[in-house]
């Protein structure tokens, strides 16, 4: 059965979707996800658009956490949009805009509001503490919030 018939569940959709990033499978997370997906972190205030941008940031994050894994609590849907929540963890094993790596673990509380239609997820909006994800790797927060802010100011320059 493929992902895009219509009978498939988006709660499916959602899982196998956390699935595969939990393997740090980039590619086959993609699988998932419509072509014009909207990836939203709450916590970076950062906002990929499109299969190419999403992986790439995807990528870049599972290089940096390469043991990142979510373990959903619940999933519920209300036509095309699932709701979910539950613990995400990973450990800081690369830098990651410049910032050198702790080799300290995270283990945070989040939520998640999906967007699925006809089987593909086309938005994201990830959510959870950016101080608490700090202070567990042993991070600045106000430093590593500046390392976000001049790399979001790029992306920014880059798309003008």
């Amino acid at each position: 059965m493929g992902m895009t018939e219509e009978h498939t569940l988006p709660t499916d959709v959602v899982r196998s979707y956390a699935q595969a990033k939990s393997q740090a499978d980039v590619q086959a997370a993609m699988r998932f996800c419509h072509p014009d997906v909207v990836f939203e972190t709450i916590a970076f205030q950062a906002v990929a658009s499109g299969l190419d941008e999403v992986a790439r940031q995807n990528a870049a994050f599972l290089r940096t956490f390469p043991d990142y894994g979510v373990r959903l609590e619940y999933l519920v849907a209300a036509a095309d949009l699932v709701i979910g929540a539950g613990t995400v963890r990973a450990t800081m094993m690369e830098s990651l805009l410049g910032i050198e790596p702790t080799g300290k673990a995270f283990a945070l509380p989040f939520a998640c509001h999906w967007t699925v239609r006809d089987g593909l997820i086309v938005h994201e909006r990830f959510f959870f503490d950016f101080h608490q994800m700090c202070e567990q790797l042993g991070l600045s927060t106000e430093a590593t919030a500046e390392k976000f802010a001049d790399w979001r100011e790029r992306a920014e320059a880059a798309a003008r």
